[in-house]
């Protein structure tokens, strides 16, 4: 091809379109790091906003303070009223079962013949009162638990010395339980006495 002139001119070469350079693998880890880092602060920050968000709305999240270290400033229970009715209803019973035990003792030694006579009635006397004596301490549950305790203790006492005594010379079990009866005792009378309830 000839320009005008006569001349002629070299073909110029055809325009191509080049494409951007695709990044090199070097920017594609930097920029490939750069996005997880930020995926992991998202993360990590939904998770704190996760775990307190939790905290608060969770009943056992916030520690409440212990009835132990709390201080304890309540008055001693006045016991005086309901240890009066108790024993005010105890009177009369615990008198029958001193008269009971005064008349088996009077007989006379365990194992002599008036003794072994006395004993089918002491028995029969004695689970009579237990029967009649239960139901007073099991409805008067606000007195003191010392006296309700002791008094029970008595109560027990009698109770397991008649479930196997024979005539004949007491057992040494017979006389525990006919000792630790009368210790038991002093608790209920000691208490009644001292608020004029006497048997």
């Amino acid at each position: 091809m000839q320009a005008p002139g006569g001349h002629s001119t070299p073909l110029a070469a055809p325009q191509r379109h080049v494409p951007p350079l695709a990044p090199t693998p070097t920017r594609l880890s930097k920029g490939m790091g750069l996005a997880v880092a930020v995926a992991l602060m998202l993360a990590t920050a939904a998770l704190v906003i996760g775990i307190v968000d939790l905290t608060r709305s969770s009943p056992t999240a916030a520690p409440v303070a212990s009835s132990s270290t709390r201080p304890t400033s309540s008055a001693p229970t006045d016991f005086t009223a309901a240890n009066r009715v108790l024993c005010t209803a105890i009177a009369p019973l615990m008198a029958d079962s001193n008269r009971a035990a005064k008349a088996f003792t009077s007989l006379g030694p365990g194992g002599s013949p008036e003794s072994n006579a006395g004993v089918p009635k002491f028995i029969s006397d004695t689970k009579d009162w237990v029967g009649r004596i239960q139901p007073v301490i099991d409805s008067h549950q606000d007195a003191d638990p010392f006296f309700r305790r002791t008094l029970q203790r008595f109560v027990d006492d009698r109770r397991l010395l008649v479930a196997d005594l024979e005539a004949g010379p007491w057992t040494p079990y017979d006389q525990t339980n006919w000792n630790d009866s009368l210790s038991a005792g002093t608790g209920p009378l000691s208490t009644c006495w001292d608020l004029g309830v006497k048997w």
